[in-house]
């Protein structure tokens, strides 16, 4: 979805749009977890201008699948996210980069608790999906399990324990113990 910040009037707009399945799988390309899109998450999204800067206040809902990261089994999550984002003019952004190299940067960081929350953009027509696609990317969890009290595979058979117990030995002996148990022996 594309914007015209000269539509932007007093009061604002509202725009809705629809980003595919393929948008969200490329959103979430690379990610370790192996999430992939199972609909098309529809975002709503409220623009208002302020001089050269526009809020973005936006909502939207994902749904994925991925492996439980302890036994495999596939997983659905339903993943919601509200953000708000103000969009600065890259010529701003270029001004503070000069005040960085003049010694006026923040002492802790390269920017300032007032500047979490913006983005850039250049021209005149702002491109929101990859603002929306980067929040659902954020949102996803890093680490899906089935259930908190999952209790994954066993390590030595390959089990999925939430199903049976495999009666397998699992204890694995500390190495640095290994030569105490030749005394034992003896």
């Amino acid at each position: 979805m594309r914007v015209n910040i000269d539509e932007i009037k007093e009061l604002g707009i509202e725009r809705a749009w629809d980003l595919s399945r393929e948008a969200l799988d490329e959103a979430v390309k690379g990610d370790p977890a192996g999430y992939r899109a199972s609909a098309v998450a529809h975002v709503d999204a409220r623009l208002e201008r302020l001089g050269r800067r526009v809020r973005l206040v936006a909502r939207t809902g994902a749904e994925f699948t991925a492996p439980c990261g302890r036994c495999l089994v596939a997983v659905n999550l339903t993943v919601p996210v509200d953000f708000q984002l103000t969009l600065v003019p890259a010529e701003a952004n270029e001004d503070r980069g000069d005040r960085h190299e003049k010694g006026e940067a923040h002492a802790d960081g390269s920017f300032g608790p007032d500047e979490v929350d913006e983005e850039t953009y250049r021209g005149k027509v702002i491109d929101l999906d990859p603002l929306v696609k980067e929040q659902v990317f954020l949102a996803l969890p890093r680490y899906p399990v089935c259930k908190d009290a999952c209790k994954g595979l066993c390590p030595v058979c390959g089990q999925n324990l939430n199903e049976k117990d495999c009666g397998c030995d699992r204890h694995v002996p500390d190495p640095r113990w290994a030569g105490l148990e030749k005394l034992k022996r003896s």
